[in-house]
């Protein structure tokens, strides 16, 4: 069980992590992750720690996010430990001059959240989009975008099956 008062300081993160993204503030929103913190956005690149998170956001802020802001329904808090809470969230993007957000961009996040030295932080992040396979609209959708990646990408930002096992 999570105490009241940790509940509220996890809801309250969640509250700034939304509020940095609006500011389109890249070092505050990484502030809000532990410096270790592994980061893995909708498109499955990890970010690890403060300097990454900073490094693939600043850009987005900057550019093809700007003036975004982020939308957040906790959907469960459940403590793993004293100091450690999953949490899950249903969120999307409202974009800049858009007053709803696109129903392309709902996802789903999975976040670990520790408390250190009286602070919670985020300590992990996933987050995946939302797009069930259910119904024949959706698994020719599925399959369209799966034909177009392997046709149209030419490299896999560098990952390889390899280099994950090492890790």
């Amino acid at each position: 069980m999570i105490h009241p008062t940790d509940e509220t300081a996890i809801r309250e993160l969640v509250e700034q992590l939304l509020a940095c993204w609006a500011a389109g503030d890249a070092e505050a929103y990484a502030a809000l992750f532990t410096p270790d913190a592994d980061y893995v956005a909708f498109d499955g690149v990890l970010q690890k720690g403060h300097d990454e998170i900073i490094a693939v956001h600043k850009p987005l802020f900057e550019k093809w996010l700007k003036g975004s802001r982020l939308t957040a329904r906790i959907l469960s808090l459940r403590a793993l430990s004293p100091d450690v809470v999953l949490v899950h969230m249903m969120g999307n993007t409202i974009m800049a001059g858009k007053q709803e957000p696109e129903p392309g961009r709902l996802s789903i996040q999975t976040l670990v959240a520790v408390k250190q030295e009286g602070a919670w932080r985020f300590t992990a992040f996933h987050n995946t989009r939302v797009r069930p396979i259910d119904g024949a609209r959706n698994v020719i959708a599925w399959g369209v975008s799966e034909l177009f990646w392997k046709l149209l990408a030419r490299r896999n930002n560098g990952y390889r099956l390899e280099e994950a096992e090492a890790a």
